[in-house]
């Protein structure tokens, strides 16, 4: 895994596999700018393989029609252009794991986007999930597990990405870039932790995103006017809004300035959140509504998404 902060992920499953315990079904949270990309596609070489070890071979029959995209064995669903995942697609899926397997190895399904699966759906996956055949894996890789039913959840075992230190990030770009790094990009490290991907193609361009944790965060600690919200990017902002509300959850339980985005604003943000009286169990019930927000939209169109996260915002602020 070239990745140096997914090796312990990496090592869990060589291990789960050596030891004949690998779950039938794992649940991995869409994470491209951590490197979840990399790591499912490396762990799906690696069960299709006949001569894996640490890794695929990259040598044998299955390795090569995996590589030519013709693998017989391996299978792939997705959402279409964002709609949901119907039941007939599902049912077509299941309706080709029970052939034998072709190159008499292991059959991968990876199932990608799996929050749009409509509730049939989700329901005609669960038999399979509970009785699966034999030499079949998933790899389930919604964007948020939380928008997965609680049974389809239940039946996957959850393998979380590890999110790098600040240190590592920096030790880690420092060695992609061949150079010491700035103050600036050493800042950056500890803000994008969870997007150490992006991170890198940003220093190598010099130009950076739009900081819109950061102006949120300004706003309501200088208890100024709220931002202005545009259909253009008012998801930008909802993000924004449930990563502040993340780190004031932080803040709340004595976490360590490492583990923050905005170490900076620690002192700022608890007395902020000593002014409002707020607690975590008001962080985490406000965080949900995010959530809400964004599922009510993804799933409804014509539903006014700006207006959603404006009432939002007036209701506790």
């Amino acid at each position: 895994m070239s990745l140096p902060w997914l090796r312990e992920n990496w090592q869990q499953v060589l291990r789960e596999r050596q030891q004949g315990k690998l779950a039938h079904a794992y649940c991995v949270p869409w994470q491209v700018d951590l490197g979840s990309a990399l790591f499912v596609a490396e762990w799906i070489k690696l069960l299709l393989c006949s001569q894996a070890e640490k890794r695929a071979c990259g040598e044998c029959k299955s390795c090569l029609l995996h590589k030519a995209g013709n693998h017989p064995d391996y299978y792939s669903l997705a959402s279409q252009d964002g709609r949901a995942i119907s039941v007939d697609q599902v049912r077509e899926l299941l309706g080709k794991l029970h052939n034998t397997p072709n190159q008499a190895g292991a059959k991968v399904v990876w199932l990608q986007d799996a929050e749009k699966l409509s509730v049939t759906a989700a329901n005609a996956l669960l038999k399979t999930l509970e009785e699966p055949t034999r030499d079949t894996y998933f790899i389930v890789t919604p964007e948020r597990t939380e928008r997965l039913l609680p049974t389809l959840r239940s039946r996957m075992q959850l393998l979380r990405m590890n999110t790098p230190s600040a240190e590592a990030i920096q030790q880690w770009l420092a060695q992609q870039l061949g150079r010491i790094l700035t103050e600036e990009e050493m800042t950056a490290c500890q803000r994008y932790r969870q997007r150490p991907l992006a991170l890198i193609e940003w220093v190598k361009s010099g130009d950076y995103p739009r900081d819109y944790v950061a102006e949120l965060s300004a706003a309501l600690l200088a208890n100024e006017a709220l931002p202005t919200l545009a259909k253009a990017d008012w998801q930008d902002w909802l993000l924004a809004t449930e990563q502040w509300l993340q780190e004031l959850m932080r803040v709340q339980q004595g976490a360590a300035q490492t583990q923050l985005l905005m170490p900076s604003k620690q002192t700022e943000l608890q007395q902020f959140l000593r002014n409002r009286n707020y607690n975590v169990t008001d962080l985490s019930s406000w965080l949900q509504l995010c959530y809400g927000i964004r599922q009510q939209t993804n799933e409804q169109s014509g539903l006014n998404g700006p207006l959603l996260l404006q009432e939002l915002w007036m209701r506790w602020l």
